[in-house]
């Protein structure tokens, strides 16, 4: 059974319709990265796909979850660029992704909130 709510606090818990999706992706590479590499890697991880797609992120070179900057969801369309963009790098071998979850509570697992 779903609690009924106010339109008003649905959208201030992102819940319903206001529900915020993102995504998470892991990397390995085809050899580690010292500190100063993986800090160029993340540099322009953000400013050439992060930054210019209107997202956020949280993570580091070897993966992280990524969300969209303001209220609503990140596109499939957002979620190809990000993982485009980190297959072309010459340094990464593999890149996998999740698919989408909540960005606020995780995945679905059907509890009532």
């Amino acid at each position: 059974m779903t609690k009924k709510r106010s339109r008003r606090l649905r959208k201030k818990l992102r819940v319903g319709e206001f529900q915020e999706l993102g995504f998470s992706w892991e990397a390995t590479f085809k050899t580690p990265l010292n500190p100063e590499q993986s800090e160029i890697l993340v540099d322009s991880l953000l400013s050439e796909v992060i930054e210019p797609e209107g997202l956020g992120f949280g993570g580091w070179a070897s993966g992280g979850f990524v969300v969209g900057f303001k209220r609503g969801s990140v596109s499939e369309f957002q979620r190809e660029d990000v993982l485009k963009w980190l297959r072309s790098r010459p340094e990464i071998d593999e890149v996998k992704a999740s698919g989408f979850v909540d960005a606020w509570y995780g995945q679905d697992d059907g509890a009532e909130r």
